[in-house]
């Protein structure tokens, strides 16, 4: 009876050990939005992508570390094959979540939902309501990290759909600080959000500027939805004044851009170092 006992508590322990040494990753079809990394909570790593196209790199970040992307990381094609094969790729690479641009929706909705349950990482968005009701499960508004004893917090929001059916967009600026707000709410210490709105400065124009300007609990925008742009990390004010960052990665899988939150004993910011790197 002793050795029974010590062979289901010692087969739990070892079960608990696996869970917790490698990072448990949101199953898009799973009714738990909840990543965990491994690691302490005095660093947490970025690494971010956006307009891949269908290019992935295929070294991912180290076991602890984020790894996001901010839309149309398919090139749009309707070859069913070549998208699997895309997140394929990503789910190699470890990608955690990842935004919806307008390429994963140039062939309709259908062809989304099709490609969604092969992926290993979250697709986050929080402005498009589907009229699919599948899809609209499949799609998730946040999903929250936790890393230690820290908790960040990932929306997303995607740009107009002219010629897509299916979709109704909102208003990204509303959307995405509702989810902040509900983040926050939840404990996260960090908030980003993953942006496919371009970055079009012309007076009335929704784009990551805009959305940087009128956020309230945003820390981070990983930006995307424009080409051969300076991937120069930019500190823009929000509407409380506070800094909110914004990364862009360039086009086509020839960089990632990396960010290092660190954190003191309480779980606030020490200092924070960008990086951008040729793959």
């Amino acid at each position: 009876m002793n050795t029974r006992r010590r062979f289901l508590r010692n087969t739990s322990l070892a079960a608990g050990l696996l869970l917790f040494k490698s990072p448990m990753r949101v199953f898009a079809s799973s009714g738990t939005a909840t990543i965990r990394l491994a690691g302490d909570s005095s660093r947490l790593l970025v690494h971010y992508t956006n307009d891949m196209h269908g290019t992935v790199f295929n070294n991912g970040g180290a076991t602890g570390d984020l790894l996001l992307d901010a839309g149309d990381f398919t090139a749009g094609s309707n070859d069913a094959a070549g998208n699997l094969r895309i997140i394929k790729a990503m789910n190699e690479a470890g990608y955690h979540a990842a935004t919806i641009g307008n390429r994963e929706l140039a062939n309709g909705t259908a062809a989304l939902a099709a490609l969604i349950p092969a992926m290993d990482f979250a697709l986050v968005n929080c402005n498009y309501r589907f009229a699919d009701s599948q899809l609209a499960t499949l799609v998730k508004q946040e999903v929250i990290v936790q890393k230690g004893l820290l908790k960040i917090g990932i929306t997303g929001v995607g740009t107009a759909l002219p010629g897509v059916s299916g979709v109704t967009v909102t208003d990204p600026v509303a959307a995405a600080n509702a989810a902040a707000r509900r983040l926050r709410q939840q404990g996260c210490e960090v908030v980003i959000c993953l942006s496919h709105l371009g970055y079009d400065n012309t007076a009335d124009k929704v784009s990551n500027y805009s959305l940087a300007n009128d956020s309230v609990g945003i820390n981070f925008i990983v930006g995307g939805h424009q080409h051969g742009f300076d991937s120069s990390l930019r500190t823009q004010k929000n509407k409380e004044n506070q800094e909110v960052m914004i990364g862009h990665a360039g086009a086509n899988g020839l960089h990632r851009g990396t960010l290092a939150f660190n954190f003191n004993d309480r779980q606030e910011f020490i200092h924070i170092t960008p990086g951008l790197q040729r793959v």
